[in-house]
């Protein structure tokens, strides 16, 4: 699916105009479906889900014509809460083990440069993923149900490859999605054959090792030749990456597109201690915070984050771009403690929004954003937590609308 993901304020705008959300609930499973294309903006904190819904709802449908758009959009704010309310055990089997597994890597014919998987549609998609960042989200499923259940993969090392390629990488809804597809956090693994496949990404793939019943699938008791090639899948050297891009802007001559760096005393961070800080990061890079109020604003990059969870030099030049959209922000590479080395001996008032990265601050913690702020804690299904969420809803809207079911 190639697509672009432009990083300019109107362009973004324009994006969210066009939602069309009762096309979304009829063919978002088709790959060319009407989705919105939002996703890197959420996950990266620019555009909150709140706003979207709050965008939607003010179009003139009646609540049950876009359930399916409003249900698909709180799968984010459940993927976040179970993320807040599990903290690391997020990065473990969350209900149960997983079955079935074969191996704790990932097959070579997902990698790129060496893409082939058997399937030419996955292969289609896996081309487009790594020349855009993105992913159709019936396609990331495909791949995970290809590489977990067919495969036989723990879902850990291929779930980090993926996040690590996303321009919408957001932890808790990769990770989360991997569990489902793989059986450990679902009641069943997600298996797609040949003819579902061809049916959604328009493919027309034939006598391929899909192309059987899903009970002659669910019977199998080898790996198809396309995935016995295996590769272990290291953070630490794709980590590397992410930091070789960092050292190419600390050394950026031009001072708007500089990182400022603990390393680099030479260099410090222009700051007014007058006024308050500002503390964005990789999940929040929201233009519209406190836009009003004279602040230093500081993007935070901390060696420790992008450890644990590298991004690709792709990924890190979208982000880099979009966060530019703020007035007067800088970038500052550096752990929590080093950004206060840098204040000195003052200590400004220091803001930010919650998240379960970010749990060093200290000073002035705000809430994210959420559709429905009123329903928080874990829920083991989304389902029992859209059950909170649609009465809650239900209650917003007048007595004579129709049934939001």
């Amino acid at each position: 699916m190639k697509v672009s993901f432009p990083t300019d304020p109107i362009s973004i705008q324009k994006r969210i105009q066009s939602i069309d959300p009762i096309m979304y609930g009829s063919s978002r499973n088709y790959i060319d479906g009407s989705v919105s294309l939002l996703s890197p903006y959420i996950a990266r904190g620019y555009i909150s889900t709140k706003q979207i819904f709050e965008h939607v709802s003010s179009l003139g449908y009646k609540p049950y014509q876009i359930t399916k758009f409003v249900q698909e959009l709180t799968w984010r704010d459940y993927f976040q809460q179970v993320w807040r309310n599990k903290g690391e055990l997020l990065f473990q089997d969350l209900k149960h083990p997983q079955p079935g597994i074969r191996h704790y890597q990932i097959p070579k014919s997902i990698l790129n440069g060496h893409v082939q998987t058997g399937i030419s549609g996955i292969n289609r998609e896996l081309l487009d993923f790594y020349e855009t960042g993105y992913l159709h989200n019936h396609v990331r499923m495909y791949i995970a149900s290809l590489v977990c259940n067919i495969g036989g993969a723990y879902w850990k090392k291929p779930s980090e490859w993926m996040y690590y390629h996303l321009l919408d990488a957001d932890a808790a809804s990769n990770t989360c999605s991997w569990q489902w597809v793989s059986g450990s956090f679902s009641s069943k693994k997600y298996i797609a054959n040949q003819e579902n496949i061809n049916k959604y990404l328009k493919s027309n793939d034939h006598d391929t090792y899909l192309d059987r019943s899903y009970e002659e699938i669910l019977e199998f008791n080898f790996i198809p030749k396309e995935l016995e090639d295996l590769f272990d899948w290291d953070l630490t050297n794709v980590y590397q990456e992410t930091e070789n891009w960092i050292e190419s802007k600390i050394s950026n001559a031009n001072p708007e597109d500089r990182i400022y760096s603990y390393t680099n005393p030479n260099f410090p961070l222009d700051l007014d201690l007058s006024l308050p800080v500002l503390l964005y990061d990789f999940y929040n890079i929201d233009p519209n915070w406190k836009k009003n109020i004279k602040a230093n604003r500081i993007f935070i990059l901390r060696p420790h984050f992008f450890r644990k969870y590298p991004s690709s030099p792709k990924t890190m030049d979208f982000i880099f771009a979009l966060a530019k959209n703020i007035p007067k922000i800088q970038f500052f590479w550096g752990e929590w403690e080093d950004l206060l080395h840098q204040l000195n001996s003052v200590r400004p008032e220091i803001y930010w929004k919650e998240h379960p990265t970010n749990k060093e601050y200290i000073g002035k913690k705000e809430e994210r954003d959420w559709i429905f702020p009123e329903v928080s804690g874990y829920y083991p299904s989304f389902f029992t937590y859209w059950k909170k969420c649609e009465k809650i809803w239900d209650r917003k809207n007048l007595q004579n609308q129709p049934s939001l079911i």
